[in-house]
């Protein structure tokens, strides 16, 4: 993904569940620029074009809009380096949510941990399912990504919140008929939503499967934050790469050097990479938006706050 398709809206539009204005509107589109999803031109006839455009606050995500008419013209499509400023997901009043503040508080179980592709041990137990615990303190990507999410999720909120073998297996990817299953478990358990694209930003922190090969070279991480104007992404994983030997911030560092909050202003970093490298070094990848309420502003990018941890 070297560019981004962005639809441009002089005016407000009606979005429909299907590129067709005869079905039932899904809601109104405001004017602004818009990441394009899907194209369809002279569809279903040669007076019409539709593009499906991300709209994360319209409840569906996605809606097609009527961009021409015959000769009239109501969005303009271009091509463009920097994705459009999304808006961001509040789950505030989502009840099967977790907090950010305590996702970085349980941050600190995995400061002392290393890397180890085929040896893995949780800092604690988990519902529904037997794991080796610590010590010793080794992990990997898929372990790492479950310890975290599943203990604040459990924590949340008890036995609301079901965890199994199933989806440990899951999380794992020990089945060859999903690929991205830990995605799946992600969204199946409700802890997450689907992506209704694998090339959107990601909305903070975002569950990522990605592969770099049909099915070679698998990678499980997270992304706690997108910074727009720069494309760059905070990624938190584990890992024996990007300057990391166990759990850190890509590029960044490992927790038990650069701390459990991310350094103020990384988006300015060279050294984070940007969504567009993390789509190409990972062509194949499907993502799910994590249900995480945060006490700051929903459109502010991550910054260092030192009352979490």
């Amino acid at each position: 993904m070297d560019t981004y398709r962005v639809a441009r809206l002089p005016a407000r539009l009606r979005g429909f569940a299907r590129p067709d204005t005869s079905t039932s509107p899904e809601g109104n589109v405001e004017a602004g620029d818009y990441l394009v999803l899907e194209e369809k031109a002279l569809h279903p006839t040669p007076d019409t074009d539709y593009a499906r455009l991300l709209v994360p606050r319209l409840g569906a995500f996605d809606t097609w809009v009527c961009t021409r008419w015959r000769t009239q013209r109501y969005a303009t499509l271009v091509s463009q380096e920097r994705a459009p400023a999304l808006a961001r997901l509040s789950f505030d009043s989502e009840p099967l949510a977790a907090s950010e503040e305590r996702l970085f508080t349980l941050l600190g179980a995995f400061a002392d941990y290393r890397y180890d592709a085929s040896r893995a041990y949780y800092p604690w137990a988990l519902p529904g399912v037997r794991v080796p615990v610590a010590p010793p303190r080794l992990n990997n990507c898929c372990t790492f990504v479950e310890a975290l999410v599943v203990k604040a999720f459990s924590e949340a909120h008890g036995a609301a919140f079901s965890w199994d073998m199933r989806r440990h297996r899951q999380m794992m990817i020990s089945s060859p008929e999903d690929a991205f299953s830990p995605v799946t478990a992600a969204v199946e358990s409700g802890m997450a939503l689907q992506a209704p694209s694998a090339d959107v930003p990601p909305q903070p922190w975002t569950l990522i499967q990605g592969w770099r090969s049909q099915w070679n070279s698998g990678h499980t991480f997270l992304v706690v934050d997108h910074h727009a104007e720069t494309d760059k992404a905070l990624v938190l994983e584990s890992n024996t790469a990007f300057g990391l030997d166990g759990v850190g911030y890509r590029g960044l560092g490992n927790l038990r050097d650069v701390g459990l909050q991310p350094p103020p202003a990384w988006w300015t970093r060279s050294e984070v990479w940007t969504w567009r490298r993390i789509c190409s070094t990972y062509p194949l990848r499907r993502q799910a938006w994590l249900k995480v309420h945060a006490e700051r502003d929903q459109d502010a990018p991550m910054t260092r706050r030192p009352n979490f941890g």
